[in-house]
């Protein structure tokens, strides 16, 4: 109830704001067209006649009608006060994206040199760079869209900044995608509504900033008038004519009143918490094959399809300092082999994954003596359309790795459409054979929907099945079940399984369920602090047959929760 009182509330005051708009923009239409004549005409004869029937505020000392000169006033005032909002706007919004795409130095260069513009006021930038120009209309307007341009950029910049590291921005980099073109399609998109918001209540400000350098005599000069030329003309007669003051005074804050409302009620109707439900993070374990296990690796080892060689990644401070967060890892993986991950949160195993896929967070370094998929060297940036046949992903947060603003058809068809050359029927075809074989209901209705209409559980399967349709030769699955019911998971983890064996892949497999791994995996690494403390084989694992302390705490604290659980269902 409340939440749709405060719906109702956004919308009458948008509505205000957006009809006492409207009129000013048919005033500034239809005005200079009817009063023209009684504005600019001089009748010495009725100067400085009081308010009366016919003159509804006087006139001036050279008779021309006040109220007639307002409104003609009215056009070449929303015309230098919009011009100057769309400068700040499209040149703020423009480097305070780019910027966040930028190196990590050039990046600080601007925000520095911007952190000292924002220190001041815009009124004093305008006046600086309205001095430098010269007096006049378009000068002023010029000068106060580029004092608008700081806080722009230190809004566009702050929002972009949380934009740019989510996962569907990585994964457009992964299938480099052209940095403007990730900037267009992905990051403006979702700071669209904030920014909107923003650049509403702004304008109320540029009017008033744009009055005043007219009322200073920097902006627009005689015979053009807008409402500062009036309130500068009124006020030099104030002693005689103290009505000359109130039209234009009534017109600014009229004007930026509706501004004002149009703004807040646009805010109050923007829900920026629209999430969808998500589904049930539950724990499964189940064989996903009967009989005796048997390695799919031979007693001959063969060549590794994944071979990394001292992997090590970390932070670097500002006074040059190293942090080392993952520390000279190794691993080989198999042809058609699965191995898995485990450690606790913060240990290094999404970052060792990511890493591995050339989507490290930017501002870490990375060094390592080889990392090799197959023919594919990962040092050496391989082309788009061979990184995308090479490694396919699967996020553990899927609300994070779709752009809210685009169709998920859209964005799931993106590699197929650029690097595999489908035409938009096999997309789409091929996507809906994906989603039924992973259980997904009505999958026709799903590709159509945008992200924040599904569930995690649903967006999940659109990922996975994404990722599988790719092919590839190395899969990296990052706690692929996590957000899956159920009553789902067995089905997902045995498509996962069965795809290796039919496509020939290697898969690297990322858990927090060791029960899962055991099942799953051909081996298992376990990671603590950045490095791999043991490696191990289901039997082990099954027979608790390790070494490390830190694998023995992980399998201690797996046997209390079963033991809690089993003790919460009696």
């Amino acid at each position: 109830m409340n939440e749709t009182r405060r719906r109702r509330r956004g919308n009458a005051v948008f509505w205000a704001g957006a009809l006492l708009i409207a009129a000013f923009v048919a005033i500034a239409v239809i005005g200079p067209m009817v009063f023209s004549s009684s504005a600019n005409g001089i009748d010495p004869l009725n100067a400085r006649k009081s308010p009366s029937l016919s003159n509804s505020f006087g006139t001036d000392g050279f008779g021309r009608d006040i109220l007639a000169r307002v409104i003609t006033a009215t056009r070449l005032t929303l015309l230098l006060t919009f011009g100057a909002s769309i400068i700040s706007f499209a040149a703020g919004t423009f480097i305070g994206v780019v910027v966040r795409l930028l190196g990590p130095r050039l990046q600080g260069a601007i925000l520095q040199v911007n952190a000292v513009a924002v220190a001041f006021p815009a009124l004093i930038l305008a006046l600086v760079v309205a001095a430098i120009l010269g007096p006049g209309s378009t000068s002023a307007m010029v000068a106060v869209g580029i004092a608008g341009i700081p806080m722009y950029i230190r809004l566009t910049s702050t929002l972009a900044a949380q934009v740019v590291n989510e996962d569907f921005v990585r994964i457009a980099e992964l299938q480099r995608v052209p940095r403007v073109v990730v900037a267009i399609r992905h990051v403006l998109p979702n700071v669209a509504i904030p920014l909107s918001v923003a650049a509403a209540n702004s304008t109320a400000f540029t009017l008033v900033e744009l009055s005043s350098l007219s009322f200073l005599g920097l902006g627009v000069q005689a015979p053009e008038y807008d409402y500062g030329r009036l309130l500068n003309e009124g006020l030099a007669e104030m002693s005689s004519q103290p009505w000359g003051v109130f039209g234009p005074s009534i017109g600014m804050v009229a004007l930026g009143l509706g501004i004002l409302l149009f703004g807040d009620g646009l805010a109050a109707m923007v829900d920026p918490k629209m999430s969808a439900p998500q589904g049930a993070i539950t724990r499964f374990i189940e064989k996903v094959k009967s009989g005796t296990r048997t390695s799919t690796r031979s007693t001959a080892e063969p060549e590794p399809a994944v071979a990394v060689e001292n992997l090590s990644i970390g932070t670097i401070s500002e006074a040059g300092d190293r942090h080392t967060l993952v520390n000279g890892v190794s691993l080989h993986i198999a042809p058609q082999e699965i191995l898995g991950i485990v450690g606790e949160s913060g240990s290094g195993k999404s970052l060792t994954a990511m890493s591995i896929a050339g989507l490290a967070p930017n501002g870490l370094w990375r060094t390592a003596s080889g990392m090799r998929i197959r023919e594919t060297d990962m040092l050496n940036r391989p082309a788009p359309s061979v990184l995308a046949r090479t490694v396919s992903l699967i996020y553990q947060d899927p609300m994070s790795t779709f752009s809210p603003s685009l169709r998920l058809e859209s964005q799931l068809g993106d590699v197929f459409r650029e690097h595999m050359g489908w035409d938009r029927d096999r997309i789409h075809r091929e996507l809906l054979e994906a989603l039924t074989s992973l259980s997904t209901p009505n999958p026709e209705r799903v590709l159509s929907q945008f992200p924040h209409q599904l569930s995690g559980g649903l967006l999940q399967r659109c990922l996975i099945a994404q990722a599988l349709l790719l092919d590839p030769e190395l899969l990296i699955a990052d706690e692929p079940t996590t957000a899956l019911d159920v009553s789902v998971q067995a089905d997902v983890l045995r498509k996962i399984y069965r795809f290796r064996a039919e496509s020939g892949a290697s898969i690297l497999l990322i858990s927090h369920d060791l029960g899962v791994v055991e099942e799953l995996c051909d081996r298992v690494l376990v990671m603590y602090r950045g490095e791999f403390v043991e490696e191990l084989t289901p039997a082990q694992i099954r027979t608790r047959n390790v070494k490390h302390p830190y694998t023995q705490r992980l399998l201690d604290a797996t046997l209390y929760l079963e033991a809690a659980r089993e003790g919460g269902d009696r």
